[in-house]
């Protein structure tokens, strides 16, 4: 945020109606107070005409006037503007800026300079506690820009001066002397050579010297600065260079790129703007173009824009100034060639700063031969990468070694042309600004050298990713993800040489390699579409048909696959076991044999599937294989938990979580310990299912496991709300909007916030989230999330008292035909239509559908769900003028949410209260009280079978 002065701060208290002020309004107000004119002012403080006209309405604005002199008065009556014993009441200032301004050279600038508060607030700061500052960063970062931002706002600090020596038209280190002696108008005397005359001419001084553009002429820049700090203890110098001078003393401060907006979560429009890419290429387009404006509509190309050109101010201008003929859209289309599209910039700019490509030019001829190989070797990298990658990809047929390539890429960090990043725990990571990549590709390509070097570039991550791959299954198991995670750009630039070069080999044995990987971090679609293409490429030599590669690249579709793809999955799997068997390979045909049990048809298969996990299982007992053990028993109380055997399951996955983790696979456990969490809630102890879930999502989150997370969240949800802890609901359901990785996934973090304030009777926040999420399912087209809706709205109908609206909802659901829909929202819809119906009047449909949806209830073992359906028969059996039958089923409602700590929800507490009220009316009270007592004393199973009699 902008400085604010103490005096504004002062004024605020008072009341008045005054915004704070920007330090630059703050400097500008100061120079009107003492007279000066608009053009006067630019020139004082180093800025462009029109940007002084800015602030000087925004102060008009602020202080509520319309005239200099208005401004003034109202600034002086608000204490902005403070008497001083010397000088005369209109002139006499508090603020620094309001001091007489330093001689200097400093350049009039003709635009405005956005942003930065924080690079000249740093700047100033080491400025003051060193004599030497040295800004790096990469060509057209802003580096000469800023070194002028900071030095204009120092002028009062440096009473004899502050001069800019201009270094980029010399070529001769000799002349460096002299172009600083002649930028302080001085020459050598008879018997005083110039070094004398300069030394003597500082010695003292309080001055400010600005050495722009010293990369080229580093050592002698670095001699002549340590002569002159040596000899003119009050001067200070500012030097901006893409590498350091080097010398004692000599403090640095690498200049970053320009803040950028992230294209992933991309900000509200009036967010946008904030960032500082985003308002360079806004103002320079506005000024090339009056009516260019940030819009909706092209707010997504800008921050593209700004995104792929890392924000490197000096891309950003000339990128602006194409919208004097192309669109931003056409422009953001374009960059994939920006070193063609990005010129032009102005005629009096320096001719390296006048296109892009020119300023990537002058960085690269710096450069030895030696560190030009290594930069264009390098950009075969996506995304960064590590000293080994470096040395394993770019050392060879260069006759080095690891060291050469060690010093030569700490030659390139410290000429800003590669960056290094360490974070705690992790080796140090190398990039490069995608600009600088880019121009270093291009250079590989003229140089004959790309497929060579993308070669050695697939041979590495080939390596790494077999590696990995045991160890994804152990203790080292989160090390090996994050690493792989780290390394995911490049394994896709691996994968996709592979495939254009159609090595089928390499492809196959990288795609098959990565698989676990990308079931556990979520990736599962991108994964299965890689491996689909490896599998798709030509076995010019025939001998990869049948191969243990093949076999592992069609387990991992099968693996991967998503739920609408089941019937290639399976045909994939049948595949990768036959392969496996033909091969004799045991653990392959046991983990096939595995991972089938994931895709099952209906119960009428059961003894199929539960038959070849029983072989896999013996399989893997006969290679003494204990994680292949673990693994199959956690998928055979998956399926005994689908068809319905849960006693047997919950023996599975108890059995499977002591192997597992012994074995250190916590993603494999993970599944494990789900599900008892989950089995733990069904048999009514919440504070254990609690415990399992926990530790379930705490490890999900540490190992990546998006889908994972997704999931335990959507049961934490669930088992808040039934609890009636709908704070708790409410943060789950929000955590899944923030964390979500897609639409649809916002969408059904949408629908659960919508669910926690429907139980609450916040009808009207609920029906947003629900039509919200609705709208995301259709424009998804998403069968399941268009019937999973409508029997929310239809809820909410029903509560208005629109019953044929709510009914009309509720069968839209119901009708919509989605083979992979979910039986919860199935069996909701009919207990939602069953309560519609009874309010219409139609008792012997409603029980049709209390009848259905409970016995699904029964089948999937849902013990906590049972008591609303009993309350629903209940609600029947008084119309039906049975109260005893209601009364008995109320009470057997009233002990099960008594025994698992499941209070009636808000919206039913109405209804609730009514059908007691009805059942005590309609009997006597000793009636009554042996009608609810019975109820209490049946079990959950009893009650319900009660329920479903006729």
């Amino acid at each position: 945020m902008p400085e604010q002065d103490t005096s504004d701060r002062a004024s605020l208290s008072t009341g008045l109606p005054v915004e704070p002020l920007t330090r630059r309004e703050r400097d500008v107000l100061a120079l009107l107070a003492q007279g000066y004119s608009g053009p006067e002012i630019a020139q004082q403080l180093t800025v462009g005409l029109s940007s002084v006209k800015s602030h000087i309405q925004h102060l008009y604005g602020k202080l509520g006037a319309n005239s200099k002199r208005q401004a003034v008065a109202r600034a002086r009556e608000l204490g902005l503007l403070q008497p001083g014993p010397d000088l005369p009441a209109a002139a006499a200032l508090t603020l620094a800026a309001a001091r007489p301004v330093a001689r200097n050279n400093l350049p009039l600038q003709l635009t405005s300079f956005i942003g930065r508060e924080h690079e000249i607030s740093e700047a100033r700061r080491l400025l003051r506690s060193a004599r030497l500052l040295t800004l790096t960063g990469p060509g057209g970062t802003g580096k000469t820009r800023l070194s002028l931002q900071v030095a204009t706002e120092m002028l009062a600090e440096f009473p004899d001066g502050a001069w800019l020596v201009e270094l980029a038209p010399i070529s001769q280190p000799a002349l460096v002397l002299q172009a600083v002696a002649q930028t302080l108008a001085l020459r050598a005397e008879a018997g005083r050579p110039l070094q004398q005359v300069l030394a003597d001419h500082l010695r003292d001084k309080t001055e400010l010297l600005i050495l722009d553009n010293c990369e080229h002429l580093v050592e002698a820049c670095a001699q002549l600065v340590e002569l002159l700090l040596r000899g003119a203890p009050g001067l200070r110098i500012l030097a901006n260079s893409r590498e350091v001078l080097g010398i004692a003393g000599e403090s640095s401060y690498s200049v970053p790129s320009l803040s950028i907006p992230d294209l992933r979560h991309l900000p509200l429009l009036e967010t946008l703007s904030q960032f500082e890419a985003v308002r360079l290429f806004m103002e320079r387009a506005a000024a090339v173009r009056p009516a260019f404006a940030l819009t909706e509509g092209n707010a997504q190309a800008v921050a593209q824009i700004c995104q792929r050109l890392d924000g490197i101010p000096l891309a950003i201008e000339l990128a602006a100034a194409r919208v004097r003929a192309l669109s931003v859209e056409q422009i953001a289309a374009r960059l994939d060639d920006r070193f063609g599209l990005l010129t032009g910039g102005g005629r009096t700019a320096a001719p390296r700063q006048q296109t892009l490509r020119a300023t990537m030019d002058w960085s690269y001829e710096l450069l030895s031969e030696a560190e030009r190989l290594l930069l264009r070797r390098l950009s075969v990298f996506a995304g960064g990468w590590t000293l080994e990658a470096a040395e394993a990809a770019c050392a060879a047929e260069q006759g080095s070694g690891g060291e050469e390539v060690l010093d030569l890429l700490t030659q390139l960090v410290s000429k800003s042309l590669v960056l290094s990043e360490q974070k705690p725990g992790q080796e140090t990571h190398f990039r490069m600004l995608e600009t600088i990549r880019e121009y270093a590709r291009e250079k590989l390509a003229q140089a004959g050298e790309a497929e060579a070097a993308q070669r050695r570039h697939l041979a590495y991550y080939l390596e790494l990713a077999e590696a990995a791959e045991p160890e994804l299954r152990g203790r080292a198991q989160l090390t090996w993800l994050n690493r792989l995670d780290r390394e995911n750009d490049n394994l896709r630039a691996a994968l996709s040489w592979a495939l254009e070069i159609e090595a089928a080999a390499s492809a196959l044995r990288l795609a098959g390699a990565l698989q676990e990987f990308w079931d556990i971090r979520g990736y599962q679609p991108e994964g299965c579409r890689w491996l689909e293409a490896a599998l798709s490429l030509p076995d010019i030599s025939g001998s990869l048909r049948r191969s243990a590669w093949r076999a592992k690249a069609l387990l991992g579709v099968g693996v991967l696959a998503e739920g609408s793809q089941q019937a290639m999955a399976q045909s994939r799997l049948e595949e990768s076991l036959s392969i496996y068997r033909e091969l004799d390979d045991t653990a392959g045909a046991a983990l096939t044999l595995t991972r089938m049990g994931y895709w099952h048809q209906p119960p009428s298969d059961s003894a199929k599937v539960l038959q070849q996990l029983e072989e896999a299982l013996g399989l893997w007992t006969s290679v003494e294989d204990s994680w292949g053990i673990g693994k199959c028993l956690s998928v055979v109380g998956y399926v005994l938990d689908y068809f319905g055997d849960h006693t047997k399951a919950l023996e599975a996955y108890q059995r499977s979580a002591l192997i597992l983790r012994d074995q250190g696979d916590r993603s494999a456990l993970m599944q494990a310990l789900e599900f008892l969490g989950w089995c733990s809630w069904l048999d009514g102890d919440a504070a254990r299912a609690r415990v399992f879930l926990d530790e379930t999502l705490a490890a999900y989150e540490e190992l990546g496991n998006h889908l994972g997370i997704y999931a335990i969240l959507h049961h934490l949800i669930f088992i808040s709300a039934a609890q009636g802890n709908y704070t708790q609901a409410r943060a789950a359901a929000l955590s899944i909007q923030q964390k979500a990785h897609t639409s649809r996934e916002i969408a059904s973090g949408g629908v659960r916030v919508g669910q926690v304030e429907y139980f609450q009777c916040h009808f009207a926040e609920a029906r947003s989230h629900f039509e919200a999420s609705l709208k995301i399912f259709r424009e998804l087209n998403d069968q399941n999330g268009m019937g999973w809706v409508p029997p929310w709205l239809g809820c909410l109908a029903y509560r208005a008292g629109e019953l044929d609206k709510a009914r009309a909802l509720i069968e839209e659901g119901l009708a919509i035909d989605d083979p992979n829909g979910h039986w919860p929202e199935l069996a909701f819809a009919l207990l939602s239509l069953g309560d519609v119906t009874r309010a219409q009047g139609e008792f012997e449909f409603a029980a049709e559908q209390y009848a259905r949806s409970l016995r699904m209830v029964i089948a999937h073992g849902v013990r906590p769900d049972v008591a609303q359906y009993l309350e629903g028969f209940a609600k029947l059996a008084i119309a039906a003028g049975q109260p005893d039958r209601a009364a008995r089923l109320l009470g057997a409602a009233a002990a099960l949410r008594d025994q698992i700590g499941t209070p009636v929800p808000p919206v039913e507490r109405a209804e609730y209260d009514r059908a007691v009220a009805l059942a005590r009316v309609q009997l006597d009270p000793a009636s009554f009280s042996v009608a609810w007592d019975e109820g209490l004393a049946l079990s959950w199973e009893q009650a319900a079978n009660y329920a479903l009699e006729t």
